[in-house]
C-alpha cells in the first residue's frame, strides 16, 4: 500500500481515557502505513488528553459535549487524509482493518463509504452487518423502525451496497463528503450516519459494507450515565424528526411528527419529566427548522433529478442488487443480537 493516499482515524470521546488505552493501540498497530490518528475531545473531565498523549496522537479538544456528527465534523476540517474513517473510542480493530476499507474506495471512484463489520466485545456475536431497509416489518428480532412505517435489519453478506454505514466503523471518500458539507450538525447522536449516506446515495455515490473489515465494538457504554442516556434520547428524537422531514416522502414526515407527539403523553404518564421536557425541546425547534429543511430538500432533490419517493423506491431495492445467499434460519441465528442496543434506544423515544 506504499505511496497511497493518506488516511485520517476520527475517534470522538468524551470522558473515555479507559477505552482510548485499547482503542489508540489497535489502531496504531494496522497493516496501512499512512495513517493519522485524531481525537476529538466534547470537554472530556477524565485524563484523556494525557492518554492520547501517551500514545501520541493528534487532539482536538472541544469546549462542550458538541454530540457526535458535529464533533466528527470539526476534526474532519482539520484532517490531513485523503480518505477519512470514523470510529468510536470503545473500539479495537483486527490489524487489516483499515487495508481493508481503503481498498474498495481506491478501485471505484464513485464509492462514497465503506462500512466495516463489527463483532460485540468478546466476538460471540455479530453487532453491525450489512444494513437493510424495508417498509414492511421484518421478523428478524434485530430490526429497528427508522421512523414509522420503516425499517432496518442488518444480515450477513459478501461484500455489497448497503443504504447506510456505520459511524463507528466507516471510512469515507474525504472530495465527497466535503462536497456533501459533511455530517449534518444539527444532529448530534443518533441518524447522522444515516442521514448523510441517505445524501450520498441521492448523489449516485455508494456506500458498500465489507466484511473482512473486521472490528469490536463495546456497544452502549457512553449512554450509562443519565447524561449520556438523555443525549441518546435527544438524537434519536431529533433523528427522526429531521430525516423524515429532509428526505423521506410526505406520509413519513407526518407519521413521525404524530408518534412524536404521543411519545411526549407516554413520557408524562411514565413520570419521565426529564425526558418530556427534552422532547419538547426538540418538537418546538423542529417547528422553527421545518421552513428550512423543507428548502433543503426541494433544492437537493431538485438538483438531482429525483424525488424522495424515487430515492426511496431505489434504497428499498438495493438488496437485490447486493450478494447476498443466506439460508432464513442462518440469518435469525447471526442477526440475532445485531440490532439490539440500537432497538432499545430507539423503541425509548417513540
Amino acid at each position: 500500500m506504499q505511496g497511497t493516499p493518506a488516511v485520517s482515524a476520527i475517534i470522538v470521546n468524551w470522558n473515555g481515557a479507559r477505552h482510548l488505552r485499547v482503542c489508540l493501540p489497535s489502531l496504531r498497530s494496522q497493516t496501512f502505513g499512512s495513517l493519522e490518528i485524531m481525537v476529538v475531545d466534547n470537554g472530556s473531565s477524565d485524563d484523556s488528553a494525557e492518554v492520547a498523549r501517551e500514545f501520541q496522537v493528534q487532539w482536538l479538544g472541544l469546549q462542550e459535549n458538541m454530540g457526535l456528527g458535529p464533533a466528527l465534523n470539526r476534526g474532519a476540517a482539520i484532517a490531513a487524509g485523503d480518505f477519512l474513517l470514523f470510529v468510536n473510542n470503545d473500539m479495537r480493530f483486527d490489524p487489516g482493518f483499515v487495508v481493508a476499507l481503503v481498498e474498495p474506495l481506491l478501485k471505484d471512484d464513485q464509492i462514497f463509504a465503506t462500512d466495516g463489520m463489527q463483532y460485540n466485545w468478546d466476538g460471540t456475536a455479530p453487532g453491525h452487518l450489512a444494513a437493510r431497509l424495508t417498509n414492511v416489518r421484518p421478523n428478524e428480532p434485530s430490526s429497528v423502525e427508522l421512523v414509522p412505517g420503516l425499517y432496518f435489519f442488518q444480515e450477513p453478506s459478501a461484500a455489497a451496497p448497503v443504504f447506510m454505514g456505520s459511524a463507528a466503523s466507516m471510512m469515507v471518500r474525504r472530495a465527497h463528503f466535503e462536497k456533501l458539507r459533511g455530517f449534518d450538525d444539527r444532529l448530534p447522536l443518533g441518524y447522522e450516519d444515516v442521514e448523510l449516506c441517505w445524501r450520498a446515495w441521492i448523489h449516485g455515490w455508494k456506500t458498500v459494507h465489507i466484511p473482512k473489515a473486521v472490528c469490536w465494538h463495546r456497544v452502549g457504554s457512553s449512554g450509562h450515565s443519565l447524561e449520556g442516556a438523555r443525549l441518546n434520547f435527544r438524537g434519536i428524537v431529533k433523528g427522526r424528526l429531521l430525516l423524515a422531514i429532509k428526505l423521506l416522502p410526505r406520509r413519513y414526515a407526518f407519521r413521525t411528527w404524530v408518534v412524536s407527539k404521543l411519545g411526549l403523553a407516554k413520557d408524562l404518564f411514565r413520570l419521565r419529566f426529564r425526558f418530556a421536557l427534552d422532547r419538547i425541546g426538540i418538537l418546538m425547534e423542529m417547528v422553527s427548522l421545518f421552513p428550512q429543511l423543507r428548502r433543503e430538500r426541494k433544492m437537493l432533490f431538485r438538483n438531482a433529478g429525483s424525488s424522495p419517493e424515487k430515492q426511496l423506491d431505489f434504497l428499498l431495492r438495493l438488496r437485490e442488487g447486493g450478494d447476498v445467499s443466506v439460508e432464513r434460519s442462518t440469518l435469525e441465528k447471526n442477526t440475532k443480537s445485531s440490532g439490539r442496543g440500537h432497538r432499545r434506544a430507539t423503541r425509548s423515544a417513540l
